[in-house]
Protein backbone atom coordinates (compact mmCIF):
# COMPACT_ATOMS: atom_id res chain seq x y z
CA UNK A 1 0.00 0.00 0.00
CA UNK A 2 1.12 3.27 -0.47
CA UNK A 3 2.52 5.35 2.24
CA UNK A 4 0.53 8.43 3.54
CA UNK A 5 -0.34 10.87 5.93
CA UNK A 6 -3.61 12.19 7.06
CA UNK A 7 -3.98 15.51 8.11
CA UNK A 8 -6.22 17.86 9.56
CA UNK A 9 -7.02 21.58 9.48
CA UNK A 10 -5.80 21.95 12.69
CA UNK A 11 -2.31 20.09 12.07
CA UNK A 12 -1.91 22.39 8.70
CA UNK A 13 -1.44 25.50 11.20
CA UNK A 14 1.48 23.88 12.80
CA UNK A 15 3.43 23.45 9.13
CA UNK A 16 1.93 26.82 7.16
CA UNK A 17 1.56 30.23 7.91
CA UNK A 18 -1.97 30.59 8.42
CA UNK A 19 -5.39 31.05 10.72
CA UNK A 20 -7.66 29.13 11.13
CA UNK A 21 -11.07 29.37 13.14
CA UNK A 22 -11.26 26.72 15.65
CA UNK A 23 -9.83 24.29 13.25
CA UNK A 24 -12.49 24.23 11.15
CA UNK A 25 -11.25 26.48 8.19
CA UNK A 26 -7.91 28.03 7.22
CA UNK A 27 -6.51 29.45 4.35
CA UNK A 28 -2.92 29.94 3.95
CA UNK A 29 -0.12 31.02 0.81
CA UNK A 30 1.84 27.85 0.35
CA UNK A 31 5.41 27.81 0.16
CA UNK A 32 7.60 28.33 -3.14
CA UNK A 33 8.60 25.24 -5.27
CA UNK A 34 8.57 21.70 -3.49
CA UNK A 35 9.04 22.95 0.29
CA UNK A 36 5.27 23.71 -0.17
CA UNK A 37 4.46 19.68 0.13
CA UNK A 38 3.78 19.17 3.87
CA UNK A 39 5.64 15.27 4.33
CA UNK A 40 7.88 14.92 0.94
CA UNK A 41 6.59 12.58 -1.10
CA UNK A 42 3.95 11.13 1.13
CA UNK A 43 0.38 11.26 -0.30
CA UNK A 44 -2.12 13.52 1.95
CA UNK A 45 -5.81 12.97 2.85
CA UNK A 46 -7.53 15.75 4.63
CA UNK A 47 -10.72 15.93 6.11
CA UNK A 48 -11.89 18.34 4.55
CA UNK A 49 -13.31 20.26 1.24
CA UNK A 50 -9.68 22.04 -0.09
CA UNK A 51 -9.74 24.36 -2.94
CA UNK A 52 -5.93 25.34 -4.46
CA UNK A 53 -5.88 28.06 -6.76
CA UNK A 54 -2.26 27.97 -8.56
CA UNK A 55 -0.74 31.47 -7.98
CA UNK A 56 2.18 30.27 -10.26
CA UNK A 57 4.59 27.40 -12.02
CA UNK A 58 3.40 24.07 -12.90
CA UNK A 59 3.20 20.88 -11.21
CA UNK A 60 1.46 17.35 -11.65
CA UNK A 61 -1.26 16.73 -8.88
CA UNK A 62 -1.79 13.02 -8.03
CA UNK A 63 -5.50 12.35 -7.17
CA UNK A 64 -6.37 8.93 -6.07
CA UNK A 65 -3.29 7.87 -8.45
CA UNK A 66 -4.70 9.88 -10.95
CA UNK A 67 -2.57 12.46 -12.71
CA UNK A 68 -3.53 16.03 -13.44
CA UNK A 69 -1.10 18.88 -14.57
CA UNK A 70 -2.03 21.93 -13.39
CA UNK A 71 -0.57 25.32 -13.91
CA UNK A 72 -0.95 29.91 -13.14
CA UNK A 73 -4.96 29.00 -14.33
CA UNK A 74 -5.75 26.21 -12.41
CA UNK A 75 -8.21 25.79 -9.82
CA UNK A 76 -8.32 22.08 -7.80
CA UNK A 77 -11.74 21.32 -6.07
CA UNK A 78 -11.18 18.55 -3.76
CA UNK A 79 -13.18 16.24 -1.03
CA UNK A 80 -12.46 14.87 2.04
CA UNK A 81 -10.53 11.77 1.89
CA UNK A 82 -9.16 12.21 -2.04
CA UNK A 83 -5.42 10.91 -1.44
CA UNK A 84 -3.55 13.60 -2.97
CA UNK A 85 0.28 14.49 -3.87
CA UNK A 86 2.45 16.58 -6.44
CA UNK A 87 5.23 15.53 -8.73
CA UNK A 88 7.50 17.84 -10.97
CA UNK A 89 6.55 20.67 -8.85
CA UNK A 90 8.34 23.81 -10.60
CA UNK A 91 10.73 26.09 -8.52
CA UNK A 92 8.14 28.47 -8.76
CA UNK A 93 4.77 26.61 -8.15
CA UNK A 94 2.75 28.84 -5.10
CA UNK A 95 -1.02 28.02 -4.53
CA UNK A 96 -3.31 29.97 -2.28
CA UNK A 97 -5.06 27.21 -0.23
CA UNK A 98 -8.47 27.30 1.38
CA UNK A 99 -9.70 24.10 3.52
CA UNK A 100 -13.00 24.17 5.27
CA UNK A 101 -14.74 20.95 7.11
CA UNK A 102 -18.28 19.77 6.09
CA UNK A 103 -19.70 20.41 9.20
CA UNK A 104 -18.77 24.26 9.01
CA UNK A 105 -19.65 24.18 5.18
CA UNK A 106 -23.33 22.75 6.42
CA UNK A 107 -23.74 25.57 9.36
CA UNK A 108 -23.57 28.36 6.42
CA UNK A 109 -27.22 30.09 6.33
CA UNK A 110 -27.63 29.75 2.64
CA UNK A 111 -29.29 26.19 1.84
CA UNK A 112 -28.15 26.27 -2.19
CA UNK A 113 -25.22 26.77 -1.14
CA UNK A 114 -25.20 23.21 1.51
CA UNK A 115 -26.63 21.59 -2.03
CA UNK A 116 -24.25 22.93 -4.10
CA UNK A 117 -20.87 21.81 -1.80
CA UNK A 118 -22.68 18.40 -1.50
CA UNK A 119 -22.89 18.34 -5.15
CA UNK A 120 -19.47 19.01 -5.76
CA UNK A 121 -18.92 15.22 -4.50
CA UNK A 122 -19.82 14.88 -8.42
CA UNK A 123 -16.10 16.72 -8.90
CA UNK A 124 -14.83 13.69 -7.38
CA UNK A 125 -13.17 12.37 -11.05
CA UNK A 126 -13.46 15.78 -12.33
CA UNK A 127 -11.07 18.03 -9.48
CA UNK A 128 -9.50 20.73 -11.98
CA UNK A 129 -11.33 23.71 -13.21
CA UNK A 130 -9.20 25.96 -16.13
CA UNK A 131 -10.13 29.68 -15.02
CA UNK A 132 -9.37 32.79 -16.73
CA UNK A 133 -6.91 35.35 -15.27
CA UNK A 134 -9.69 37.66 -14.69
CA UNK A 135 -11.37 34.66 -12.66
CA UNK A 136 -8.20 33.74 -10.44
CA UNK A 137 -8.14 37.47 -9.35
CA UNK A 138 -11.45 37.50 -8.25
CA UNK A 139 -11.35 34.53 -6.32
CA UNK A 140 -7.52 35.17 -5.01
CA UNK A 141 -9.74 38.27 -3.63
CA UNK A 142 -12.11 36.48 -2.01
CA UNK A 143 -9.81 34.15 -0.47
CA UNK A 144 -7.69 36.79 1.09
CA UNK A 145 -11.02 38.75 2.76
CA UNK A 146 -11.81 35.20 4.14
CA UNK A 147 -8.05 34.89 5.35
CA UNK A 148 -8.60 39.01 6.63
CA UNK A 149 -11.84 37.69 8.73
CA UNK A 150 -9.99 34.49 10.14
CA UNK A 151 -7.54 37.08 11.87
CA UNK A 152 -10.22 39.29 13.35
CA UNK A 153 -10.08 37.34 16.44
CA UNK A 154 -11.34 41.02 18.24
CA UNK A 155 -14.17 41.10 16.06
CA UNK A 156 -17.60 40.87 18.23
CA UNK A 157 -19.46 38.87 15.29
CA UNK A 158 -15.89 36.89 13.56
CA UNK A 159 -17.57 33.91 12.72
CA UNK A 160 -20.46 36.12 10.86
CA UNK A 161 -18.09 37.70 9.09
CA UNK A 162 -16.27 34.86 8.15
CA UNK A 163 -19.37 32.88 7.24
CA UNK A 164 -20.08 36.03 4.85
CA UNK A 165 -16.80 35.65 3.55
CA UNK A 166 -16.95 31.87 2.62
CA UNK A 167 -20.30 32.58 1.20
CA UNK A 168 -19.11 35.20 -1.00
CA UNK A 169 -16.16 32.65 -1.83
CA UNK A 170 -18.82 29.65 -2.74
CA UNK A 171 -21.06 31.99 -5.10
CA UNK A 172 -18.38 33.42 -7.49
CA UNK A 173 -17.07 29.51 -7.67
CA UNK A 174 -21.38 28.68 -8.21
CA UNK A 175 -20.80 31.38 -10.84
CA UNK A 176 -17.60 29.93 -12.70
CA UNK A 177 -18.75 26.48 -12.64
CA UNK A 178 -22.55 27.50 -14.20
CA UNK A 179 -20.18 29.53 -17.03
CA UNK A 180 -18.31 26.74 -17.87
CA UNK A 181 -21.13 24.16 -17.49
CA UNK A 182 -18.75 22.00 -15.31
CA UNK A 183 -21.90 20.52 -13.03
CA UNK A 184 -23.62 19.53 -16.04
CA UNK A 185 -20.78 18.17 -17.55
CA UNK A 186 -19.28 16.26 -14.87
CA UNK A 187 -22.77 14.79 -14.59
CA UNK A 188 -22.51 13.07 -18.21
CA UNK A 189 -19.19 12.00 -17.04
CA UNK A 190 -20.04 8.47 -17.52
CA UNK A 191 -18.44 6.69 -13.78
CA UNK A 192 -17.79 3.20 -13.51
CA UNK A 193 -20.20 0.68 -10.91
CA UNK A 194 -16.77 0.48 -8.92
CA UNK A 195 -15.99 4.35 -9.08
CA UNK A 196 -20.01 5.58 -8.31
CA UNK A 197 -20.46 2.88 -5.09
CA UNK A 198 -17.27 4.58 -4.26
CA UNK A 199 -18.14 8.15 -4.12
CA UNK A 200 -21.36 7.02 -2.62
CA UNK A 201 -19.22 5.37 0.55
CA UNK A 202 -17.10 7.97 1.09
CA UNK A 203 -20.75 10.75 0.71
CA UNK A 204 -22.25 8.15 3.63
CA UNK A 205 -18.91 7.75 5.72
CA UNK A 206 -19.00 11.76 6.18
CA UNK A 207 -22.55 12.02 7.37
CA UNK A 208 -22.13 8.96 9.29
CA UNK A 209 -18.56 7.89 10.72
CA UNK A 210 -18.74 8.58 14.40
CA UNK A 211 -21.77 7.14 14.90
CA UNK A 212 -21.08 4.37 12.62
CA UNK A 213 -17.98 1.87 13.18
CA UNK A 214 -19.28 -1.03 10.94
CA UNK A 215 -18.63 -2.06 7.85
CA UNK A 216 -21.60 -3.41 7.16
CA UNK A 217 -23.92 -0.79 8.26
CA UNK A 218 -22.55 1.18 5.10
CA UNK A 219 -22.82 -2.05 2.70
CA UNK A 220 -26.56 -2.12 3.81
CA UNK A 221 -27.24 1.70 3.02
CA UNK A 222 -25.79 0.81 -0.27
CA UNK A 223 -27.90 -2.34 -0.74
CA UNK A 224 -24.61 -4.35 -1.31
CA UNK A 225 -22.89 -7.20 0.90
CA UNK A 226 -19.97 -6.20 3.68
CA UNK A 227 -17.59 -8.72 1.18
CA UNK A 228 -18.64 -6.94 -2.07
CA UNK A 229 -18.02 -3.01 -0.16
CA UNK A 230 -14.92 -4.02 0.54
CA UNK A 231 -13.50 -5.85 -2.42
CA UNK A 232 -14.59 -2.70 -4.50
CA UNK A 233 -13.17 -0.04 -2.10
CA UNK A 234 -9.91 -1.95 -2.03
CA UNK A 235 -9.69 -2.40 -5.66
CA UNK A 236 -10.07 1.36 -6.26
CA UNK A 237 -8.14 3.01 -3.57
CA UNK A 238 -5.76 -0.09 -1.90
CA UNK A 239 -7.43 0.70 1.27
CA UNK A 240 -10.12 -1.38 2.93
CA UNK A 241 -13.95 0.06 4.31
CA UNK A 242 -12.30 -0.22 8.00
CA UNK A 243 -9.09 1.65 7.53
CA UNK A 244 -11.39 4.51 5.72
CA UNK A 245 -13.73 4.33 8.82
CA UNK A 246 -10.33 4.39 11.55
CA UNK A 247 -8.96 7.33 9.90
CA UNK A 248 -11.82 9.36 10.16
CA UNK A 249 -12.12 8.13 13.62
CA UNK A 250 -8.56 8.97 14.64
CA UNK A 251 -8.72 12.35 12.61
CA UNK A 252 -11.34 13.56 14.42
CA UNK A 253 -10.46 12.68 17.82
CA UNK A 254 -6.66 13.68 17.54
CA UNK A 255 -8.86 17.44 16.60
CA UNK A 256 -11.11 17.49 19.39
CA UNK A 257 -8.00 16.76 21.90
CA UNK A 258 -6.03 19.99 20.20
CA UNK A 259 -8.85 22.03 20.29
CA UNK A 260 -12.02 20.96 22.11
CA UNK A 261 -12.15 20.96 25.94
CA UNK A 262 -14.09 17.88 25.88
CA UNK A 263 -13.01 15.38 28.55
CA UNK A 264 -11.34 12.08 27.20
CA UNK A 265 -14.67 10.38 28.35
CA UNK A 266 -16.54 12.76 26.46
CA UNK A 267 -14.73 12.56 23.37
CA UNK A 268 -15.04 8.93 23.54
CA UNK A 269 -18.77 9.81 23.70
CA UNK A 270 -18.73 12.43 21.13
CA UNK A 271 -17.20 9.13 18.77
CA UNK A 272 -19.36 6.58 19.90
CA UNK A 273 -17.27 4.51 22.00
CA UNK A 274 -18.46 1.76 24.28
CA UNK A 275 -16.36 3.38 26.49
CA UNK A 276 -13.18 5.43 28.28
CA UNK A 277 -10.90 2.22 27.59
CA UNK A 278 -12.01 1.34 24.31
CA UNK A 279 -11.44 4.60 23.03
CA UNK A 280 -7.91 4.78 24.57
CA UNK A 281 -6.74 1.46 23.38
CA UNK A 282 -8.04 2.68 19.52
CA UNK A 283 -6.00 5.72 19.87
CA UNK A 284 -2.77 4.42 21.33
CA UNK A 285 -2.96 2.33 18.94
CA UNK A 286 -2.80 4.66 15.81
CA UNK A 287 -0.61 7.35 17.57
CA UNK A 288 1.40 5.45 19.55
CA UNK A 289 0.32 7.50 22.57
CA UNK A 290 -2.38 7.95 25.09
CA UNK A 291 -5.05 10.34 24.43
CA UNK A 292 -3.92 12.34 27.94
CA UNK A 293 -0.44 11.94 26.28
CA UNK A 294 -0.92 13.38 22.78
CA UNK A 295 -3.14 16.50 24.18
CA UNK A 296 -0.08 17.13 26.66
CA UNK A 297 2.05 17.25 23.93
CA UNK A 298 0.03 19.97 22.02
CA UNK A 299 -1.08 21.86 24.61
CA UNK A 300 2.99 22.23 25.50
CA UNK A 301 3.67 23.12 21.32
CA UNK A 302 0.88 25.97 21.74
CA UNK A 303 3.51 27.84 24.31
Amino acid sequence: MESYNIVNIQEIETFKKGESYKGEITVFTSDIGPKFLLFGNKSVYLNAFSYMLVLSGRATLLVDSVEYPIDAHSLCILSPLHLTNFRQVSRDFQCLCLCSRKNFIDRLPILNIQHRITHGMNMYHYPIVQISEEEKHLLASTMEDLRIQLFRTEHSYQLEMIQNALTRYYLEIDNILDNKGINEVTERVPQTRYANILRKFISLLMLHYKTEHSVPFYARQMNITPQYLTSIIKAQTGRTVNNFICEMLYSEARNLLALSEFSIQQIATELHFSDQASFSKFFKRWAGISPLEFRNVMVKSKK
